[in-house]
């Protein structure tokens, strides 16, 4: 009876937690901010390595359409996206390299996982993913199930996680078994 009573309590004094939580809500959120910068830690697992590689940097958005994933250890690496523009640099290797999104549509769904969500901009997000919103403001997880044919053949699931506009982690499902988790914090 008490615990009754202490959950009814809390409920009608965080009145986020009596709402259902609404994928508009969450997206509203998003669309709320211009800007963002966090750091990562990326950790890949994959077939063909005996241990997990592990990736660290920083990312960056700014809206509506420009990201950058800036990856320092274990070497320098930046992928930046403008627009419909994809730019790879790695200047220990000597490459840079731009290309249209429109051109690579796994790629292309691949970006808009991360930037439709930040830009809170759920229909770019449905034209490319199924869409399931779980949790509640303080704790949510926002799973993406690929729909296209070329993205479908490579990810099976993307789960993105977080508490209010912000997100804590990414973690990337692929067809092959291998398995990427990003961990996002503040700088």
């Amino acid at each position: 009876m008490r615990r009754s009573f202490l959950l009814l309590l809390l409920c009608l004094t965080h009145p986020v937690l009596a709402a259902d939580w609404t994928l508009e809500q969450l997206m509203s959120g998003f669309a709320a901010q211009s800007t963002s910068e966090k750091r990562f830690v990326e950790k890949k697992t994959m077939s063909v390595l005996r241990e997990p590689l592990q990736l660290s940097g920083t990312l960056s958005y700014a809206a509506p359409s420009h990201l950058e994933k800036r990856i320092l250890i274990p070497s320098e690496e930046r992928y930046v996206v403008d627009g419909n523009t994809l730019l790879v640099e790695n200047k220990s290797r000597n490459l840079s390299r731009s290309f249209s999104l429109q051109s690579y549509p796994a790629i292309w769904a691949f970006v808009e996982s991360f930037r439709a969500t930040l830009a809170g901009d759920a229909a770019t997000l449905r034209r490319f993913y199924a869409l399931q919103l779980s949790g509640d403001k303080l704790k949510w997880e926002l799973a993406l199930t690929p729909q296209q044919a070329d993205m479908a053949r490579m990810v099976s699931a993307i789960h993105i996680k977080g508490h209010a506009n912000q997100i804590t982690q990414i973690a990337i499902d692929e067809t092959s078994g291998d398995r990427s988790v990003m961990t996002i914090e503040d700088r």
